[in-house]
């Protein structure tokens, strides 16, 4: 029995650090669009206006760890937007930089320095290359 009770603990535990800090969806104006991946990921796009774009998104990775992440980028050209993030780690700032790619009914995020993964990401998760596809 106590061997058990233990073994759930840990799991809870374990799950739990496996986890990059998770963050809530934002409020948005309006009616978001969602997106899905199929790892159970998913990504929210908020207001778009041709200079900037409101975005919340959770990955998801091996042993559900998770990389959790929200902004506003700013466009590139009519498909591309980036967003810029700059964060303090073992004393050395990390400059994360993302790329959401808007490519008719999917989206696909560049992470292009896999510092965004430093940042937002437990262990076993990522970012670069996820494509999420418009919910039904």
């Amino acid at each position: 029995m106590i061997s058990k009770s233990f073994s759930l603990i840990f799991m809870f535990f374990f799950i739990n650090a496996a986890q990059a800090d998770e963050i809530p969806i934002p409020e948005f104006l309006g009616e978001p669009i969602k997106y899905t991946d199929s790892d159970g990921g998913e990504l929210i796009l908020g207001e778009r206006t041709p200079k900037e774009l409101k975005f919340w998104f959770r990955t998801m990775g091996g042993n559900h760890h998770q990389c959790h992440m929200t902004g506003v980028a700013k466009s590139r050209d009519n498909e591309t937007y980036r967003y810029s993030l700059v964060e303090q780690r073992n004393e050395k700032n990390v400059f994360c930089s993302l790329s959401l790619i808007l490519i008719e009914k999917s989206v696909v995020l560049i992470d292009e320095s896999n510092h965004c993964k430093v940042i937002s990401c437990g262990q076993r998760a990522a970012i670069n290359g996820a494509v999420f596809h418009r919910a039904k």
